[in-house]
C-alpha cells in the first residue's frame, strides 16, 4: 500500500462550495486498467487548504491515468478549478495538465506508523 497527499489553496469565502463539492461527489472506479486499486481517498480542510490522501495498491501513474479517463472526476475536477488561488490554477482537462498539477501539488511523505496487531488479552 502506499500513501500519496496533495495540498491546494482555494480562494477566501469558497470553503463551503468546496466543502460540498468534494464530500459529495461519486467516487471513481476502485480498480484501474492495469490492475491499480483505489483503497481510499481522504479530504481535509482548514483555512482554505484542503489536502487530499489517497491510498493505492499499485503504480501512481496507472491511478493518474484512470483518474483522467473518469467522466465524474473530470467533471469535479472542472468545477474545482473555479475556487482555486491563482497560484494553484491547473489544467486537468488532459493527462499531462492532470499530472503536472499532481507533481506540483504532492506533499512530501515523511513517515506512517501503523500499530501492530492488538496483543492477546492477559487474564489472570
Amino acid at each position: 500500500m502506499q500513501r500519496f497527499a496533495i495540498m491546494f489553496r482555494v480562494r477566501p469565502g469558497t470553503e463551503d462550495r468546496v466543502r460540498e463539492l468534494l464530500a459529495n461527489y461519486a467516487p471513481p472506479a476502485q480498480v484501474a486498467p492495469d490492475g491499480t486499486r483505489l483503497l481510499s481517498t481522504s479530504v481535509f480542510m482548514k483555512d482554505g487548504l484542503v489536502i487530499r490522501m489517497i491510498e493505492i495498491d499499485g503504480s501512481l501513474p496507472g491511478l493518474m491515468a484512470h483518474i483522467a479517463r473518469e467522466p465524474g472526476i473530470q467533471a469535479v475536477e472542472r468545477e474545482l478549478d473555479n475556487y482555486l488561488v491563482e497560484e494553484d490554477k491547473r489544467d486537468a482537462s488532459t493527462p499531462e495538465g492532470a499530472r503536472a498539477f499532481f507533481q506540483k501539488a504532492m506533499m512530501e511523505h515523511v513517515t506512517t506508523r501503523v500499530s501492530a496487531a492488538r496483543p492477546a488479552e492477559v487474564t489472570a
